[in-house]
């Protein structure tokens, strides 16, 4: 009798041990599923969805997402665009910047997760800031960038057949692009997606831009001094 209930007793033991030590093993799995995603790192911060223009081409700009906590199957969204993933590493994921994407937040969600929208955070969301720039991909091959602000007129000076790169600041209302100039301009106006319109040979235009945004644009003129109004 005695020996059976040392049995018995050992048995409980035993079980309970093993019970333990297969619990706590599951655990970091469990915890690696149901934890949130972490991004560390994105490499580069700035980029420019496809441009194909009239004459030019420039393919999307790759983004490495470094991080943890990613899944098996995690959701690269730029906004609200879904972007395809080439590479999934584990704590690295490769991916374009999407057709009609803008300056905003580049997201990973897990599955079941989800991002609230113009926003970083979420439901197994982890996200950072990414901004769109249509004219750093050329290498700034006009020089730098003029800044035009909303209400501010300037002028400039162009020496022969020139192009010369501009950018308003945030707009806080719908404004016109005045420009007067002593020969004829060609301009070049982005989206925010970057996707061109072109305004060919104008003799002093005014041109629409829109709320909401900073607009990256090119304007060619002859040897002449323009003035430009917004």
């Amino acid at each position: 009798m005695r020996r059976i209930l040392y049995t018995i007793g050992f048995s409980l033991v035993f079980g309970n041990s093993f019970s333990c030590i297969k619990s706590s093993s599951e655990d970091p799995l469990a915890a690696l599923l149901t934890s949130p995603p972490v991004i560390s790192s994105v490499t580069p911060q700035i980029g420019t969805p496809t441009q194909n223009n009239s004459n030019a081409f420039y393919t999307a700009t790759e983004v490495i997402i470094k991080g943890e906590n990613f899944g098996l199957e995690p959701v690269v969204r730029f906004n609200d665009t879904v972007a395809t993933l080439s590479l999934n590493l584990g704590t690295e994921l490769y991916t374009r910047v999407p057709d009609r994407t803008y300056s905003g937040y580049i997201t990973v969600s897990k599955s079941g997760g989800s991002c609230l929208p113009n926003s970083k955070t979420g439901v197994n969301c982890s996200g950072m800031e990414f901004f769109v720039d249509c004219y750093s991909v050329t290498n700034k091959q006009y020089g730098p960038e003029i800044e035009l602000k909303q209400g501010q007129g300037i002028s400039v000076e162009y020496d022969g057949n020139e192009t010369k790169a501009f950018r308003t600041d945030t707009l806080l209302s719908e404004r016109n692009l005045t420009i007067s100039c002593e020969s004829v301009v060609t301009v070049r106006v982005f989206s925010r997606s970057c996707q061109a319109t072109d305004y060919v040979l104008q003799n002093n235009p005014i041109i629409p831009f829109p709320s909401g945004v900073a607009t990256q644009f090119y304007i060619t003129a002859e040897s002449a001094t323009c003035s430009f109004v917004l």
